[in-house]
Formats: structure tokens, sequence, C-alpha cells
């Protein structure tokens, strides 16, 4: 079963959003620590001291502040539309209508038409393309995306395809597939190459569902 793998967005340095992650963290802790502080000084010379057993105090760190931070903005903040675009990685998160065109190696005519359906799963770590096309499915299992500034993006990415049963003419292949996407993220169109196992290429429109 094929899960999200790792992608590279050139451009983006992930541990420059680390470092930002790490000072946010420490200055959240530093804050909590200084009013909660500040809370048991006041509480003291009011005479409001809790009489009795001391009340159990859990340590609020900065370890604790990044791993949620780092959570939050992996499977959430990154998304929101002002964040995407200052750190320029796309949201590409939904379904695609993929109408797809093989082409003859030699002449360039069209061969063959066929259509899929393309998910794309994202998260600011991760990512993963999967095709479902009647006779097919593929998966990726490398990925980077390249920001254009005023054209677009371009989402590279190899993967695996696997003939569906009942598919005796066609075998498991590789391949690669390079897309370019409107800046508004809403249509895509661009060429595909497979090997190992099949060797056809051809041409690719998307439109988001």
């Amino acid at each position: 079963m094929s899960t999200k793998h790792e992608y590279s967005v050139i451009g983006h340095s992930r541990a420059m959003i680390g470092r930002w992650l790490g000072v946010g963290a420490g200055l959240l802790s530093s804050l909590i620590a200084s009013l909660a502080a500040g809370a048991f000084a006041l509480a003291d010379a009011l005479g409001l001291t809790h009489q009795g057993p001391d009340p159990i105090v859990i340590p609020v760190t900065a370890a604790m502040f990044y791993a949620l931070g780092h959570l939050a903005f992996d499977k959430w903040a990154w998304r929101k539309a002002l964040v995407h675009k200052v750190i320029g990685i796309p949201d590409l998160n939904g379904k695609w209508t993929c109408q797809g065109t093989t082409l003859d190696p030699e002449t360039g005519q069209t061969t063959n038409q066929w259509k899929s359906i393309i998910t794309i799963t994202q998260s600011w770590e991760k990512i993963h393309v999967h095709s479902e096309a009647d006779a097919s499915r593929s998966n990726s299992v490398a990925a980077s995306i390249i920001k254009q500034d005023g054209v677009g993006f371009i989402l590279m990415y190899s993967y695996r395809n696997e003939p569906k049963p009942g598919q005796p003419e066609l075998k498991a292949h590789v391949g690669y597939c390079e897309l370019h996407i409107s800046e508004d993220v809403t249509t895509a169109d661009g060429m595909y190459f497979n090997s190992s196992g099949r060797f056809t290429h051809g041409k690719m429109l998307l439109i988001r569902s």
C-alpha cells in the first residue's frame, strides 16, 4: 500500500521554517513560565496561597510547543492562503480529472486517448500522487515542486504503474511526469514518459475538481 513520501521544493528551506518554529516555541514557553510565576506571586500577595498538599505542576517546555507547532504547521497552517503564498508551496490537495494522450514516438501522432482521476494528498513535508484509470493505477515514489514567479508551478514526480486484473496486454512499469500548474492552481498540463516495461510517452491535461 503506497503512502505519502517526502518531496523537495526548490527555493524553499524547511530548515528555516524549523528554526522559526523553534524560536516561537522558546518564546511561548518563556511567556507561559513568566505568567505562571507572576500568577503565583500575585496569589501569595493576596493571601490566596493554597493550603494543603502542593498542586501537581506539569512543566511546559519549549520542546512540547515545538512538537505541537510542527504538527499544526505540517497538517494545517501551511495550507492557509497567506502562508503557502509566502513560503512558495502550492496546495495541490484534492482530485484532478486527467485527459491523457499517448503519442507515437516516431511521428508524434496520437495513438491512444485515456482518462484518469488523479488524487493528490499533500502536507508541508510529504506528498502522494495517485492515478486511477480504467486499466491501471499508479502511485508516486518521489516528487519535487518548482515555483515560477508570475507563471505557476512545476510538479515533477516519478511513479510505479500496475495494470488492473484482466489487462494481460499491459505490464507493470515505472515512469516520470512533469506537470505545469497554473498560478491559480486549477489546471495543469504536461508530459509523461514510461520505461522499464512499457516504452510510451504522451501528454496530460488536468482540471481540478
